[in-house]
């Protein structure tokens, strides 16, 4: 009678196989979403651990649906090549940067920049928001209430 490998439900290899996967998609995660160092190592210290490899199989699943919320696609080839991705990270971070220094001149614009890049991106930090065209709405909402807060100052 010959023995089959990897008989039980969960056997050694499809685990490692599924965990291995799971790694893999976490770094193409965090490439896609353009995280830097700090902001990757940010996130894994909210599951106690300063790498992906020492998390666990629903650590890890958690931690890429967490990456989904913050507008990874799981799509093979959805990264684009490596030019166009160096190109829209500095526009984000541009785009990022802009949105800071608009909000630093306003009253309570902090609250009002967080509250509306909950609204439009769906993320509770302007950090994690990727998206080029929403990261563009914020700031013409945020100019636009900065304008309007300028204009009623000049009037009285």
């Amino acid at each position: 009678m010959k023995a089959l490998k990897g008989g039980g439900k969960k056997s050694p290899n499809r685990f490692k196989q599924q965990r291995n996967g799971l790694l893999g998609i976490v770094h193409i995660a965090k490439d896609q979403l353009g995280l830097s160092r700090v902001e990757y190592e940010d996130i894994l210290s909210r599951y106690r651990v300063t790498s992906a490899a020492a998390m666990s199989v629903p650590e890890l699943e958690n931690l890429v649906k967490y990456f989904e919320t913050l507008g990874f696609k799981k799509k093979p080839g959805s990264v684009g090549p490596k030019r166009w991705k160096l190109q829209n990270t500095n526009q984000v971070q541009a785009l990022q940067d802009r949105i800071r220094s608009t909000v630093q001149d306003m009253e309570n614009g902090e609250a009002r920049m967080t509250g509306l890049v909950k609204a439009k991106c769906g993320v509770d930090d302007l950090r994690f928001c990727r998206d080029v065209g929403k990261l563009k709405q914020v700031l013409r909402v945020m100019t636009l209430i900065k304008d309007q807060n300028h204009a009623k100052a000049q009037r009285r």
